[in-house]
């Protein structure tokens, strides 16, 4: 039970830090793409690997990786709102745009996943 706590906690405040974070950009944005999701997404996939790089991992609890794994990570970034996004790109034929976004995303996610695992790598060499 206690397992399901720390996922749903680390989930509410990944919603919300994604959300703000959203909120923030949209206000600011005055271009075609959905940059926010993109930077959530390669910030997520930078942090997921970090955490799970094997030096930073084998230092966290069970409950603090489920906290910060499924339930931070998993509510903060977003599959789902990039795909709707590309969708509704494609719906208003910004073709160009979505390609753009696509790419980049898949892209910069991949990028940000392994400089993730490398830094949490070298820096848990270093602690």
């Amino acid at each position: 039970m206690t397992s399901i706590l720390y996922v749903g906690i680390g989930g509410i405040f990944g919603a919300i830090l994604r959300y703000e974070i959203s909120r923030h950009i949209k206000e600011n944005r005055e271009i075609v793409i959905p940059i926010e999701t993109f930077i959530i997404n390669v910030l997520g996939a930078f942090l997921l690997n970090f955490l799970s790089s094997p030096k930073i991992n084998v230092d966290l609890s069970y409950d603090v990786k489920l906290f910060l794994t499924i339930g931070f990570l998993g509510a903060f970034t977003t599959y789902s709102t990039f795909s709707h996004e590309t969708v509704d790109l494609i719906k208003n034929k910004k073709y160009f745009h979505a390609f753009i976004y696509m790419s980049l995303t898949i892209i910069f996610g991949l990028i940000g996943g392994i400089l993730g695992y490398y830094v949490g790598f070298y820096l848990g060499n270093l602690i």
